[in-house]
């Protein structure tokens, strides 16, 4: 549902004088009008059943809508408005109040709500709206490509045959039954929180994305219809639905504007709820099979469900930043209609005034009046919608260059990018520029833009003067944490695990027991090794008491051959017995559950490793990097211990280049910063070159193990604030261009 003012922009018109003693035609009988109160005041909602279309008046438009019965003349209808509302004397001058009734006129002749429709005059206005149109035909292009819309048919008694029996889930019984699921599926949901990373680390792999992609296609089609059905059991219409695509995602929509017709608030706020709550209750369920299916396409499918119909609808369409759910929802809980337009007049109307002064007048305020007292929420929302929807284009921007350019298509990306900045931030700025209609009177010295003027040099100042103003750079970054120097037991020679002394998380010295090996070959080998040693010194000793040269002399080479065969054969007996090269921590896990299994030569039994330093590896990007120097101070705080600081340094320099696959823990998959695609062979490379940072840290008490991962700060060093700005902007076109 999107607000329509009331009064498009008036065509010029004839000298009221000569429409004086003209009999205006009749304002339309079949129009439908329903009264609203908001903040107090009276609102006329009034519905054209022919075209569908909804438009919310005042209370003093509509009573001057009212005056035109096809029998009053120009004159009387003024004369009346004026008896009514005498206020507008002191607004308005004699030929701007004739201009305001002239023009309001002429506005319910363009929307079609007289009997007599001026032709003439809804042809000039064509023409008028077809000039603006093709002026914006960037906007209109990106709306297009980004936000496609097409109606299908009109299932009004589709909807009507659906609504009836199922009168039952609007009672409250269901809703407090839907309240006791929703919550049960959240406290399933965090008893099963150990399966969470790895549903997060498949979310959006290259298998899932398809399956993503439907899923979102199904809930969301869930979504309309819970709008549909419900504007339909409070006693609305549906007169339209149809497929729409969001930013390349298509779905089904709902027209429920009919909700704007009903007088009862909270029908119109559960109205726009619907969709939300149907998805909330369908993500219970699924919490609930997720919880107990068996991984695989079922349960990828099932957490697919959980995320897009609980966090994706809360992140989006609760969100009254933007102009879905959240918003209605909103505006009628405050009671203040079209809470988007009138925050954004105000601040342009006080905009206008801090450049041009107070005398500058903005229609728009003329036909929204504000209450003072919610000034704070309209300055307020203003501005957060204003840079919420910037950062959605700034992201939008972002996101498609990256994951375009592996699949070749970098310069559809690029023009994608160019399409959404220039209509959605460039245009408007030129619009607004040209919404000042500066003439040549106010470039004189008294003229307007003296203020302007006076105001930029101002701005320009401060500007200046904060390009130098040094600012600390600081770099927010995940990392995973690594031994610094991990000590690995391997095997010497093969044999079976025979008893293992040590488990994980034990303080081992150097030189300490961790396993015995068993191997009889070994130890049969030295046990004849032994026997043939004995017999070659019992001849070296016959030889001595024969006192025979030449025998001693060979008996004694025949000993020595086999007195190193000894050495060797105990050596590799001694080698059975497993033992720790360095002090520190044994960190493998599970290790009595190898008891019996066959290492072969050089396999890993373990890791043992000081905890203390410890190496928390960081990924950076291009941009990043060029800042990232050895020694720079870094801060961290780990997901085990969010309550603590860790510091520590860059340890290395120059960086590493991330050369193969990248690390699980840095990609974007897995919550990590690194934006990441899957290749032909299954591995998970990111979209742009990315860098290593290594961090070093102190950790005495041994809290950080390996496995771990964190967040922080890598304080890059003081620089201009201007530096970073320009260089910011420099990167937007290349990265080669440095500053």
């Amino acid at each position: 549902m999107a607000a329509v003012a009331t009064h498009p922009e008036p065509v010029s018109a004839p000298p009221p004088p000569q429409q004086e003693n003209v009999v205006m035609p009749a304002l339309r009988g079949d129009l439908m009008v329903t009264q609203q109160f908001f903040e107090g005041r009276s609102y006329y909602v009034v519905k054209d059943p022919i075209s569908l279309q909804y438009f919310r008046m005042t209370a003093e438009d509509y009573f001057l809508a009212t005056l035109f019965d096809g029998r009053r003349t120009f004159g009387k209808i003024r004369d009346a408005y004026v008896e009514r509302h005498p206020h507008v004397l002191l607004d308005y001058s004699t030929e701007e109040l004739n201009e305001r009734v002239l023009r309001f006129a002429n506005d319910l002749a363009l929307l079609q709500f007289l009997t007599v429709q001026g032709q003439r005059l809804k042809a000039r206005y064509d023409a008028v709206r077809e000039k603006k149109a093709k002026k914006a035909f960037l906007y209109n292009l990106a709306n297009r490509v980004f936000f496609f819309r097409f109606s299908l048919y009109d299932p009004d008694r589709l909807f009507t045959r659906m609504a009836r029996p199922l009168w039952w889930m609007w009672t409250k019984a269901t809703l407090w039954i839907s309240i006791v699921l929703i919550v049960l599926a959240a406290i399933v949901f965090l008893r099963n929180y150990n399966h969470l990373a790895a549903a997060l680390g498949n979310l959006f792999s290259f298998q899932n994305v398809l399956l993503m992609w439907v899923t979102t296609f199904v809930i969301k089609s869930i979504h309309e219809l819970g709008h549909g059905l419900t504007c339909k059991h409070f006693g609305g219409e549906v007169h339209e639905i149809g497929v729409m695509a969001l930013v390349f995602t298509p779905y089904f929509f709902v027209n429920v504007s009919d909700s704007w017709v009903m007088p009862n608030r909270m029908h119109r706020m559960l109205v726009s709820a619907a969709g939300i709550y149907v998805e909330l209750i369908f993500a219970a369920f699924a919490t609930f099979f997720w919880a107990i299916v068996q991984p695989g396409l079922l349960k990828d499918f099932l957490f697919n469900i959980i995320f897009i119909a609980s966090v994706s609808t809360i992140i989006f369409n609760a969100n009254p930043l933007m102009r879905f759910d959240g918003y209605y929802i909103m505006t009628d809980l405050i009671e203040v209609p079209n809470l988007q337009a009138k925050s954004r007049a105000l601040i342009q109307h006080q905009f206008n005034r801090l450049l041009f002064g107070s005398s500058n007048k903005e229609g728009v305020l003329a036909r929204l009046p504000l209450p003072k007292k919610r000034f704070w929420l309209f300055y307020t929302y203003a501005v957060l919608s204003w840079i919420y929807g910037y950062y959605v284009i700034y992201s939008l921007a972002i996101f498609m260059g990256p994951h375009l350019k592996p699949f070749g298509l970098e310069g559809l990306a690029n023009w994608f990018t160019a399409l959404a900045l220039t209509s959605w931030v460039v245009m408007p700025l030129i619009a607004f520029f040209k919404g000042l209609d500066l003439k040549k009177e106010d470039w004189k010295p008294q003229g307007r833009l003296q203020r302007l003027i006076k105001i930029t040099m101002v701005s320009i100042g401060i500007f200046g003067a904060a390009c130098f103003l040094p600012v600390e750079l600081t770099i927010k970054r995940a990392g995973a944490v690594h031994l610094a120097e991990p000590d690995e037991i391997r095997t010497q020679v093969p044999g079976f695990i025979e008893e293992i002394f040590v488990k994980e998380g034990e303080i081992v010295e150097p030189g300490a027991k961790v396993a015995r090996l068993s191997n009889r070959e070994t130890e049969q080998m030295l046990a004849a090794t032994e026997g043939r040693f004995k017999m070659a010194e019992a001849e070296v000793q016959r030889a001595v008491g024969l006192d025979k040269p030449a025998d001693l002399k060979q008996a004694q080479a025949v000993r020595s051959a086999f007195e190193a065969k000894l050495q060797d054969a105990r050596r590799d007996v001694e080698n059975l017995t497993l033992r720790a090269k360095t002090g520190g921590v044994v960190l493998t896990r599970d290790l009595q559950t190898k008891v019996g299994l066959l290492l072969k030569s050089n396999d890993v039994l373990c890791e043992i490793g000081r905890l203390d330093p410890m190496r928390i590896k960081v990924a950076l990007s291009e941009k990043e990097v060029r800042y990232v120097k050895r020694g720079q101070r870094v801060e961290l705080k780990t997901q085990a211990y969010p309550g603590r600081t860790i510091r520590g340094v860059i340890a290395e320099d120059p960086i590493m280049f991330f050369a193969g696959e990248l690390p699980k823990a840095f990609s974007s998959q897995r919550l990590g910063d690194v934006p990441t695609y899957i290749d032909a062979h299954g591995r998970e490379l990111p979209v742009s070159r990315t860098f290593e940072a290594v961090v070093e840290v102190e950790n005495p008490e041994g809290l950080i193990r390996p496995g771990m991962t964190a967040r922080g700060k890598i304080y890059a060093g003081k620089r201009p604030w201007g530096q970073l700005v320009l260089q910011s902007m420099l990167d937007l076109i290349s990265l080669d261009y440095r500053f």
